[in-house]
């Protein structure tokens, strides 16, 4: 390992073991640049990644169709990065088999601070108030929540010898994308297994693992709706539905197949 190259993402990533402060639109996890993409060495509890099924020991391989393969970390860091509250999907390879999951990056934010600190903040996290906040955040970042603390882009555990260490980071996020649910539509939704197929002008094409009502959506890259076709007792296996997108411009979208018990997704471009 040591010949990668690490950093550590909060939804983006800084070079370790150097991290200054920084803000910025990411999604939650912290990373080493591998020949095949990036590998996942931690996700942030409360991030954005957190969300998905996303776990340390993945490696990302592309970002919304960019390639990582033999890239470096810089490259890397400015495909996950981008504008905040925008989709970004993520091509990742997990135990074998090659995933995909969408994430919706939040602004986050990465400052040093001293094992005092991170003391007071694991002690008792209740008691961990907007005045304690302010002095780690500074100014007039009181409106954020730490979600850990990292020691060289590693998860510092809740125990008093690891909380001792140097080198310390907190990774804030804002409190108002943590509990609006808007910002988290499909949190805690399992997936219905459902597959695109194609996606055109004229129809989109699925397939179905289980039959019954599907409800196919189309949002825009700030995740507006532009879209929403309903498909009453769909059989399982393919289907077609057509839609009307002559007021549709060209683009990359995504496209949701929602069931009762579950959703995927999926972006494509539409010519």
């Amino acid at each position: 390992m040591k010949k990668f190259v690490k950093a550590s993402l909060v939804a983006g990533m800084l070079a370790a073991p150097i991290m200054a402060d920084e803000q910025f639109g990411g999604i939650g996890v912290t990373i080493y640049q591998v020949p095949a993409g990036v590998y996942v060495a931690e996700v942030i509890p409360g991030g954005p990644a957190a969300d998905t099924k996303i776990k340390k020991g993945d490696v990302i391989v592309a970002v919304d169709g960019v390639s990582l393969k033999g890239q470096n970390i810089e490259f890397s860091k400015d495909q996950i990065r981008g504008q905040v509250d925008k989709p970004v999907e993520l091509t990742y390879v997990s135990d074998g088999d090659t995933l995909s999951a969408v994430v919706r990056r939040t602004s986050m934010l990465v400052k040093d601070f001293n094992a005092d600190d991170v003391t007071a903040w694991y002690g008792d996290k209740d008691e961990f108030n907007a005045q304690e906040l302010e002095t780690f955040a500074s100014g007039s970042e009181t409106d954020k929540q730490l979600l850990a603390v990292l020691s060289r882009g590693t998860i510092v555990a809740g125990d008093a010898e690891k909380v001792s260490a140097r080198n310390l980071n907190g990774v804030f996020v804002k409190k108002a994308e943590k509990v609006e649910p808007k910002t988290n539509p499909n949190k805690g939704v399992k997936s219905n297994g459902a597959v695109l197929k194609g996606f055109s002008r004229n129809a989109i094409s699925f397939t179905l693992k289980t039959a019954g009502t599907a409800v196919v959506k189309v949002s825009g890259p700030n995740g507006e709706e532009v879209a929403s076709v309903r498909v009453d007792n769909a059989p399982a296996g393919f289907n077609s539905v057509a839609w009307n997108s002559e007021n549709v411009p060209s683009g990359r979208y995504m496209v949701s197949i929602e069931q009762s018990f579950g959703v995927a997704g999926k972006f494509a471009v539409l010519k």
